[in-house]
């Protein structure tokens, strides 16, 4: 940083003593630009040392006990039995809005059993989930990448 504002220095200089119409002053010129990228390297770094806040969970805690907020009635689909039986968490997609959640046990057991079932339903995030999963919202369940059932909410929990 310091070489390209040396630079930008001198090519003011160059340019002041330079005379109007000559490929000198436009030389100093060319050097003078010099100190815009010194500024954007200074402006970014500046940003790095800004302290950055600790990115949500993504998974619920080992030891956390299962507390739910929502009744659901989940379908199975095709796609289910090819699921690991031992997955716990899952995604709820609405729309296009995922929200990470956990069954009381895992989702391949509860999956078993064919056609519609009512299950109870815990949010890793609930203040930014349960806006938009209010009674009747259709949802998807994700199981990595696999729709493995779809849903609709009942309603909260008791």
């Amino acid at each position: 940083m310091i070489v390209l504002l040396s630079l930008a220095t001198a090519g003011a200089v160059i340019r002041a003593l330079a005379p109007n119409p000559s490929t000198l002053r436009d030389i100093g010129t060319l050097l003078l630009v010099l100190w815009l990228p010194a500024v954007g390297n200074l402006v970014a770094w500046f940003i790095k040392r800004i302290p950055r806040k600790a990115p949500p969970a993504t998974e619920f805690a080992s030891d956390a006990a299962f507390a739910p907020q929502l009744r659901v009635r989940l379908e199975r689909t095709e796609l289910a039995a090819s699921m690991s039986p031992g997955a716990s968490a899952f995604v709820v997609l609405v729309g296009r809005r995922g929200f990470v959640a956990r069954l009381g046990a895992p989702i391949g057991r509860v999956l078993a059993v064919p056609g519609e079932q009512e299950a109870m339903l815990e949010l890793l995030h609930p203040a930014g989930a349960l806006p938009r999963l209010g009674a009747g919202t259709q949802f998807h369940l994700l199981v990595g990448t696999q729709a493995v059932a779809k849903g609709r909410v009942v309603g909260l929990a008791s």
